[in-house]
C-alpha cells in the first residue's frame, strides 16, 4: 500500500528553484525517500536493476518510455538509505545523472556509496542536459544503447582522476 508523504512541483517563471518540494518532516525526508520506488519496487526486483536519476521528471520520462525500474533522489545525492532500499532487490545499479558539473559530483559520490553497499555500479554517460532530454531526443532505443554503453563504477572513478589531475 503507497501513500504519499509529500508533494513537489516544478516552478513557473523566473524562481531561484526550479523544483519545490514539501518541507522535510517525519515521514518525508528527501535522504531516505526515492520517488517512484513503490511503482518500481516490482521491476527492480524482477530484474536485478534500478536506474536511479536525479529529478522526478526524468524518472516519470523515462517510465513513460518504458523503464519501469526507475526510481530518482528528488534532486538530493545518493544517501546510504537509499542504498538499504535497494541493495536487497537490485544487484546492478545504473546512476543516471545530469551531465553537469553538480551531476558529474553526484555520480561520483553515488559511486562510493553503492560500491561500498557490494553492488554492480555503472554510470550512464548523458552528452544531453538530462535523462529526460535523452529519451526525448532519442527515444527507448537510444536510452537502452546508452545503458549498455555505461562504464563501469572504477572505470569512472579512474576517469574522474586523471581529468582532476588534467585540471579539468
Amino acid at each position: 500500500l503507497a501513500r504519499t508523504v509529500a508533494f513537489g512541483g516544478r516552478t513557473l517563471g523566473d524562481d531561484s528553484a526550479k523544483y519545490l518540494n514539501s518541507p522535510e518532516t517525519g515521514l518525508f525526508s528527501k535522504s531516505r525517500v526515492l520517488y517512484g520506488f513503490d511503482q518500481a519496487r516490482r521491476a527492480i526486483e524482477k530484474q536485478r536493476t534500478a536506474i536511479i536519476v536525479e529529478g522526478y521528471m526524468d524518472a516519470v520520462l523515462l517510465v513513460q518510455h518504458g523503464f519501469d525500474q526507475v526510481v530518482a533522489t528528488l534532486g538530493t545525492a545518493l544517501t546510504d538509505a537509499h542504498v538499504k532500499l535497494l541493495r536487497p532487490l537490485a544487484t546492478q545499479v545504473y546512476l543516471c545523472f545530469d551531465s553537469d558539473a553538480a551531476g558529474v559530483r553526484a555520480a561520483d559520490r553515488a559511486v562510493e556509496l553503492a560500491l561500498r553497499a557490494q553492488i554492480d555500479v555503472r554510470v550512464v554517460a548523458l552528452e544531453d542536459k538530462d535523462p529526460a532530454d535523452c529519451v526525448v531526443a532519442s527515444g527507448a532505443e537510444g536510452f537502452q544503447q546508452r545503458l549498455k554503453s555505461a562504464v563501469d563504477a572504477l572505470q569512472f572513478k579512474w576517469s574522474q582522476t586523471v581529468t582532476s589531475l588534467d585540471g579539468g
